[in-house]
């Protein structure tokens, strides 16, 4: 698979070598397909067979891009316990759950992840809006059972997510090596 890096993402040029690379250049029609942080062209009309050989393609650009997640966290030790941390079974949950309704009653945006803030010297817990905009609840529960099963530790995979580390392109590796 080729992979090119564009710097000037605003305008997209595909040249009649990259099409011919990706057997994109004998086709009539093709379909320009815009996912999530991510664009995809593909032939208009495919044959079983073209439809199988794409699609196993696209799995393997998400294998690879699942793959960089792997290389970028910690391999789970069982947090130096016998048995598994919580991350490592069951359902992931948020840290703190208040109805929308309440929250747009505060003043607060319905969407926002919540942390709590304990204090002890008048026994209270002060819920507030969390200084990070994704932790483990934003992965899919089949993607959490994926890198449980790879054995990749899920409180480095939640650092990960809460400090937005690169983990994928050029400045990866250095994002991630401190």
């Amino acid at each position: 698979m080729k992979k090119f890096v564009m710097n000037e993402p605003s305008e997209v040029h595909i040249s009649d070598v990259d099409l011919e690379a990706a057997n994109l250049n004998e086709w009539q029609r093709l379909e320009l397909h815009l996912l999530d942080q991510a664009a995809v062209v593909i032939p208009r009309e495919m044959t079983v067979m073209e439809v199988v050989r794409t699609a196993e393609s696209l799995q393997g650009l998400a294998s690879d891009l699942l793959a960089a997640i792997g290389e970028a966290c910690e391999k789970c030790d069982g947090c130096n316990v016998e048995l598994l941390c919580n991350l490592m079974k069951g359902e992931i949950r948020p840290e703190v759950s208040i109805p929308p309704d309440v929250l747009a009653e505060a003043g607060a945006d319905p969407d926002c992840k919540l942390s709590c803030e304990v204090d002890p010297e008048n026994g209270t817990i002060h819920v507030v809006e969390a200084d990070y905009r994704y932790d483990l609840t934003d992965v899919p529960p089949t993607l959490l059972d994926t890198f449980r099963e790879c054995g990749i530790c899920l409180n480095d995979l939640e650092a990960k997510l809460k400090g937005e580390v690169v983990v994928y392109g050029v400045e990866a590796n250095e994002s991630f090596s401190d």
